[in-house]
């Protein structure tokens, strides 16, 4: 399963989750990660990965699978590091610049792993196998290529930035070249 690996080279402190994966069918959205409701009410947490079918009728990159991949389990990581109540806080995803700040922390988790070029790749294809409607919030809520390759360029000369990002996460290319 491509997940296991994915944790076993990247995310060892997600060894040995519970982590289950499950198909949802969507017109825009083709991943998406979550904990288990009745899990977080009464017994051990269990993290939901969800796959859209459809990327792979698609015919997304395999690079951009794992990346996506990667951004997800970063989520599932997040869920894990926090408790039971900090976990309420996510009522703020209601918010449009705290969702883009939970998916762009990902995608921060997801580059500094090494999976900038498959992100990259991976948006390159989903701007191209989304609705119209959907495209200017994939664009906020996620890096694009061109800020990835801005990211991994400051972080290259400067990698203390990382770890600012991840605590400050950018939401502009603007916002990328002037701190860098």
């Amino acid at each position: 399963m491509l997940a296991r690996e994915i944790i076993a080279a990247s995310y060892p402190l997600l060894k040995g989750t519970d982590i289950r994966i499950e198909p949802f069918n969507s017109k825009s959205d083709y991943f998406k990660a979550r904990f288990g409701y009745p899990q977080y009410f009464f017994t051990r947490m269990r993290y939901l990965l969800f796959v859209n079918p459809r990327v792979f009728e698609l015919h997304a990159p395999d690079a951009g699978v794992r990346a996506i991949i990667a951004h997800e389990l970063a989520h599932a990581l997040y869920f894990k590091l926090r408790n039971r109540v900090q976990l309420l806080g996510l009522v703020r995803l209601t918010s449009k610049q705290f969702t883009a700040e939970f998916e762009r922390w990902a995608d921060l988790k997801a580059i500094s792993l090494g999976y900038g070029e498959g992100l990259k790749e991976y948006r390159r294809w989903l701007y191209t196998n989304v609705p119209a409607s959907s495209l200017a919030e994939k664009r906020r809520n996620y890096f694009s290529p061109e800020e990835i390759d801005a990211i991994e360029q400051a972080i290259h000369t400067q990698p203390e930035l990382l770890d600012y990002w991840l605590a400050h996460v950018p939401l502009s290319l603007g916002q990328i070249q002037a701190e860098h």
